[in-house]
């Protein structure tokens, strides 16, 4: 049985890629297109064995560039910048074979990405701009459900959503 942080890990490595995808279609949040098929034939033969680790690791700096340009730095978090023990057990998700292969269906299209979004979410509802979630927890889950469930709301409204947590 897996801990609890490489569930949390495994969700919010996910969460990255889903959310990633839905920010780079139009309206795009971001002006990265890391899962395009264009960049897949560019990246493909530079990272011809991780080459979804680099479109993963590609999208993750371009949206965490545009959370903390609406957030801020320091100790704020958000789902593209964590704890480093957090970001270390992402990082060894994506060294998973078996998460690639879970993971890149739902990235077919915007409805399948929203679909397996919201089955990772609690209903919330979102608002424009940053928005405050609270102090990080030991227990990351009802937070990652939280803000999963703010960005299905806010990718189905048209809204760009900022969720994020403070260091305790």
């Amino acid at each position: 049985m897996p801990s609890r942080m490489n569930r949390d890990a495994r969700t919010v490595t996910e969460l990255r890629i889903l959310i990633g995808y839905l920010g780079e279609l139009a309206p795009a949040w971001w002006s990265s297109q890391f899962f395009s098929p264009n960049a897949a034939a560019f990246l493909s033969p530079i990272f011809a064995r991780t080459l979804f680790h680099a479109q993963c690791q590609g999208v993750t700096a371009a949206a965490a560039r545009l959370h903390d340009e609406h957030i801020g730095v320091g100790r704020i978090y958000h789902v593209f910048r964590l704890p480093e023990s957090v970001e270390q057990a992402v990082a060894a998700t994506l060294t998973d074979g078996g998460f690639e292969s879970e993971t890149r269906p739902h990235l077919s299209s915007r409805e399948q990405a929203l679909e397996r979004l919201a089955m990772l979410s609690e209903q919330q509802n979102a608002s424009e701009g940053p928005m405050a979630l609270g102090a990080l927890a030991d227990d990351l889950t009802p937070q990652i459900k939280a803000m999963a469930g703010l960005y299905f709301d806010a990718f189905s409204k048209g809204l760009k959503t900022f969720p994020y947590l403070r260091e305790v």
